[in-house]
C-alpha cells in the first residue's frame, strides 16, 4: 500500500518532478524565496532569544560565507563545463537519455546555485546592515544564475520546463 504523499515539503530548496506536469518556470525564485524566509526567521529569533551571545553574527558569517562561495564555485563550474559542452558537443554522439540526465543535472546546479547565492546575499546584508559591494557582486551573480535558468527553459521550450 502507498503512503500518502506529505502536503508539507521537508526540503523545498531543489527541484522536485512533477508527475505530469512541467516544473513551474520560476521554481528557483520559490525555493530562494522560501530559503530566504527561513533564514531572515531563523536570525531574527537568534537576534531576539540571545541578544549578546554573539550567536547571530556568527551565523550570519557562516550564512554569508557558505552560500555565497558555494553558488559562486557552482557557477564557475558551470561555466566550465559549458564551455567543454560547446567543444565536445559536435565530437561526441550522446544518447538522448544521457542528454537528458545532463541537462536534468545542470538545471538542479543552476537552481542550486541561485538558491545559496540569494541566502548568502540576504546574510550579507543583514550582517553588515547595509548593500556592501559584495553583496551587488553577488546580486549580479544571482542574476546571471536567474538568466541562465530563464534561457534554458526558453532553448528547451514548453516540454521539457
Amino acid at each position: 500500500m502507498a503512503s500518502p504523499k506529505p502536503a508539507f515539503e521537508t526540503w523545498p530548496l531543489l527541484p522536485r518532478p512533477v508527475e505530469g506536469r512541467p516544473r513551474p518556470a520560476d521554481e528557483p525564485v520559490r525555493a530562494a524565496v522560501t530559503a530566504c524566509i527561513g533564514l531572515a526567521a531563523l536570525l531574527l529569533v537568534l537576534r531576539l532569544a540571545l541578544p549578546g551571545s554573539g550567536l547571530g553574527p556568527e551565523f550570519a558569517k557562516l550564512v554569508a560565507l557558505g552560500g555565497c562561495l558555494l553558488g559562486f564555485a557552482i557557477t564557475l563550474a558551470l561555466l566550465a563545463l559549458l564551455a567543454g559542452v560547446a567543444v565536445a558537443t559536435p565530437m561526441v554522439a550522446l544518447p538522448a537519455w544521457m542528454r537528458q540526465v545532463a541537462l536534468g543535472a545542470f538545471d538542479r546546479a543552476i537552481h542550486l546555485a541561485f538558491v545559496l547565492t540569494v541566502a548568502g546575499v540576504l546574510a550579507t546584508v543583514v550582517l553588515h546592515g547595509r548593500v556592501p559591494p559584495a553583496a551587488i557582486w553577488f546580486t549580479g551573480q544571482a542574476a546571471l544564475l536567474w538568466a541562465c535558468h530563464r534561457t534554458r527553459l526558453w532553448l528547451a521550450g514548453p516540454s521539457t520546463a
